[in-house]
């Protein structure tokens, strides 16, 4: 295969900005792997998180990035039958059926390594591993409806049917309004509830998340917060949707259940914080449930998905808000950290 060298998005130290650079994409595919062009890529709340070094230690520097995506394939290794070149493909961090291949290695400017993961969409050209991609419909219209389902739409979706069925009268709180968030109360919407509450730190969130479908919305730093909430549930929350990861707030959403409401953990705190909470609360009723990326399975849940995805109340249209290139990552990632980013943005290569 013709040498390549691709754009690229590079972590090289934690809270420091990413090196936008060329690297040498690897030149052999091994078992399993697939070389595709990069079209669309979604920026999570997740990226931010390894540039913060949120999950502590990262042992894996210096690294590309990026988990969501749309691409079109350009080689595969022979033993790859899932999908053949030309194919358009969704990008998802969550593993499917397929091989598992082994993780490529990039090679930068100096001939030295940068690692990378089973997927990364950070970069103009990408080596995939078959498991992380699903073949979709060449229809254009519906590329960025398909391309939330590689982790937005998809975590937000499966953890809300964890809970199924909720009643429609049901109250319902979803703490932290960034993209996750905001996916939920769309989703929400689109099952007919209407008893939704929005929390987050920053009042435009809060008030995108009115506009998307929550009935009360709250900021969290106000004084009196929780007495604020609590006078707005008539016997506690029946569900908690937690994804600022914020361990003060995971313990403040537990306390606001009702006896048999259940907490969802999908924020991630950061690796040296504790949150608190009674257990005999659980004994006699409460719930947390964790949430991997909504338990998705390509294979299995992108035809189950599709009414949802392209509906009115669910597709991308007023949900992603930013559109950039991948030279203006450091920019948009700095307005992620100050809250001052609405919806969801993506990167278009």
């Amino acid at each position: 295969m013709q040498q390549i060298i691709s754009k690229a998005a590079i972590l090289r130290q934690i809270n420091k900005p990413l090196e936008i650079s060329n690297v040498l994409v690897p030149k052999k595919l091994f078992k399993g792997q697939i070389l595709v062009k990069m079209m669309y890529s979604g920026i999570c709340g997740s990226q931010l998180g390894e540039i913060q070094g949120v999950k502590g230690k990262d042992k894996y520097l210096p690294h590309l990035l990026g988990h969501e995506g749309i691409a079109k394939v350009i080689k595969k290794n022979s033993y790859v039958k899932k999908v053949k070149e030309g194919d358009i493909v969704l990008l998802h961090w969550m593993p499917s059926n397929g091989i598992n291949s082994k993780n490529p290695i990039y090679i930068d400017k100096k001939n030295r390594k940068i690692n990378a993961g089973f997927v990364t969409t950070f970069n103009e050209y990408a080596v995939v591993s078959e498991n992380r991609l699903t073949k979709i419909n060449k229809k254009k219209k519906n590329y960025l409806d398909y391309l939330l389902l590689g982790c937005t739409s998809s975590t937000a979706i499966g953890s809300v049917n964890k809970n199924l069925p909720i009643k429609k009268k049901s109250f319902i709180i979803v703490s932290g309004c960034g993209a996750i968030g905001l996916y939920i109360i769309k989703y929400l919407k689109f099952l007919g509830i209407k008893n939704i509450i929005g929390i987050d730190v920053h009042y435009k969130k809060i008030k995108f998340a009115k506009k998307l479908g929550c009935v009360k919305v709250f900021n969290s730093k106000e004084k009196d917060f929780i007495k604020k909430l609590n006078n707005s549930l008539s016997n506690g929350a029946d569900y908690v949707f937690e994804c600022s990861g914020n361990s003060n707030q995971i313990s403040n959403m537990f306390k606001v259940l009702n006896s048999k409401g259940s907490l969802n953990l999908i924020g991630v705190p950061n690796h040296g914080s504790k949150s608190g909470f009674n257990t005999l609360d659980i004994n006699l009723g409460k719930k947390i449930i964790g949430n991997k990326g909504g338990d998705f399975y390509a294979k299995k849940h992108i035809s189950q998905y599709k009414k949802i995805i392209f509906s009115k109340h669910c597709n991308h249209r007023n949900f992603i808000t930013e559109i950039i290139k991948l030279n203006s990552l450091n920019d948009y990632f700095r307005k992620m950290a100050q809250g001052k980013i609405l919806g969801k943005g993506i990167i278009r290569f």
